[in-house]
């Protein structure tokens, strides 16, 4: 009889991939490194996106649904659309 082990594997998370298309609603300002630790930690990508928002852009969530900002970001991760570096950049002071 032969055992097997679930897979625990987790996909690879691109987290350069995910901050181009956090980038593309302007998300991704001031967060970049905590970006980096919501991927870390992540199943995959809707997880580090949803641990994401939650962490860094909580105050979302009292105008739009979880899901729906999750589905708006990977569907530009797989468009690959990403907004300029220079609004990254911007610092009004």
């Amino acid at each position: 009889m032969e055992m097997t082990l679930p897979n625990t594997e987790r996909k690879a998370v691109d987290a350069t991939a995910l901050a181009q298309a956090l980038s593309t609603f302007g998300l991704l300002y001031g967060s970049r490194d905590a970006l980096h630790g919501a991927v870390a930690d992540a199943a995959d990508e809707a997880d580090a996106v949803r641990k994401f928002i939650r962490r860094e852009k909580p105050h979302l969530l009292a105008s739009y649904d979880l899901d729906a900002l999750v589905a708006m970001v990977l569907a530009a991760r797989q468009g690959n659309l990403s907004a300029p570096a220079s609004i990254e950049q911007y610092d009004p002071a």
